[in-house]
């Protein structure tokens, strides 16, 4: 198995940016444990009782999609009798998942099919790391192990029926498909990311951005288009959930921006079955070297992947409450990139920080030029 490994971009710093580098860890590493340990930690996880929660709310909408219904005569109907709150459109999911899943002849065909389409990620994003490893295997094995942990959920329970889930996975193999040089797949993904879940909209939005800097106009337009279409479907979705809006509807008690900083971005990145049986600590850790191996990718990939992380991370610290843990379905599939980049980063950034390692460097360059 060839274990070769191309250099980070750390590897290209400065010594004193080097440690510039290595200090902004230790002191995220830090800031995030500090966070994990005091009364700004924010963790959903086990709160959720038995029959009650979004997932029974999605299950009950597909059974009466399935005995006939239509979607928003069953959500009307759930989420009133569950006491949801239901004055804000947001509030309802778009119809595109209950539909899918209730048409099917049975659920466990959408179990099955969202494992295939987290399976499919995982063996993409194999490839995609073994192209620009050069064929070598060990990262893109460990990358593969590691997304196990926030894959699993599409096939446990009756998690499947969780829009997020389904976009998360979408965002996944749109990110991975441009790794593999197939944007129009990448497009198709992403699109289908925003129909299931409109929390998938800045990642579409940021990837049309990214095409626009690139100048790749095909590329654009396809983004434009889908968009366009996507926009029209939620306002055709807005206007049916406001005919189904009562006098007696409310609203949540709480804005959706909360401002909570660290807490709810460590809580999002916690979505990881691998994350939720360790210590919460752990995942503060996890959260700062998937940042800093991340920050050191510097590859087509790994720049989407990053600032689509980062995105993702730097919107979770302004908006959502604690409930709203799972939106990390969304992210936690790309913190694995950032994880099994991070020891090699690690060692580059060292290196590159290492006095010894700069004069011994330098030493050679200079007996280079005086041996021409």
């Amino acid at each position: 198995m060839k274990t070769t490994s191309q250099p980070t971009g750390y590897a290209r710093l400065s010594p004193w940016a080097a440690r510039g580098a290595l200090v902004a860890l230790t002191l995220a590493a830090g800031f995030f444990l500090a966070v994990a340990f005091s009364p700004l930690r924010q963790s959903n996880v086990g709160r959720q009782r038995p029959g009650k929660g979004d997932v029974a709310l999605y299950r009950a909408e597909v059974e009466r999609i399935r005995a006939g219904e239509g979607y928003y005569e069953a959500a009307a109907a759930e989420l009133t009798e569950r006491g949801y709150p239901t004055r804000s459109v947001f509030n309802w999911r778009t119809p595109l998942p209950m539909w899918l899943i209730g048409r099917l002849p049975a659920a466990v065909f959408a179990k099955a099919l969202l494992g295939a389409f987290a399976l499919g990620m995982m063996l993409i994003a194999f490839e995609a790391l073994a192209r620009e490893e050069d064929n070598a295997l060990r990262r893109p094995v460990a990358c593969a192990l590691l997304l196990i942990g926030p894959l699993m959920p599409c096939v446990l329970a009756d998690l499947f029926v969780m829009p997020v889930l389904w976009a998360g996975v979408f965002i996944g193999l749109s990110l991975c498909c441009y790794g593999i040089d197939r944007p129009r797949l990448g497009i198709a993904f992403g699109l289908a990311a925003v129909f299931f879940r409109e929390l998938a909209l800045p990642y579409c939005l940021l990837a049309a951005a990214v095409a626009v800097r690139r100048r790749q106009w095909g590329e654009l337009l396809g983004w434009t288009a889908g968009l366009a279409a996507w926009f029209v479907f939620f306002g055709w979705h807005a206007l049916r959930v406001s005919a189904l809006i009562t006098p007696e509807a409310h609203a949540h008690a709480e804005s959706w921006l909360q401002f909570a900083g660290a807490g709810f971005v460590i809580s999002t990145t916690q979505t990881n079955a691998y994350l939720l049986v360790l210590p919460h600590w752990i995942t503060a850790l996890y959260l700062a070297a998937a940042l800093f191996g991340l920050a050191g990718w510097n590859t087509s990939l790994g720049t989407r992947i990053g600032l689509t992380a980062c995105l993702f991370a730097v919107g979770f610290a302004a908006v959502g409450q604690e409930f709203n843990q799972y939106w990390g379905c969304l992210t936690a599939p790309l913190m694995c990139f950032g994880v099994v980049r991070f020891p090699a980063s690690l060692r580059d950034a060292w290196q590159a920080a290492s006095i010894v390692g700069a004069t011994s460097s330098w030493k050679s360059k200079r007996r280079a030029v005086l041996a021409r």
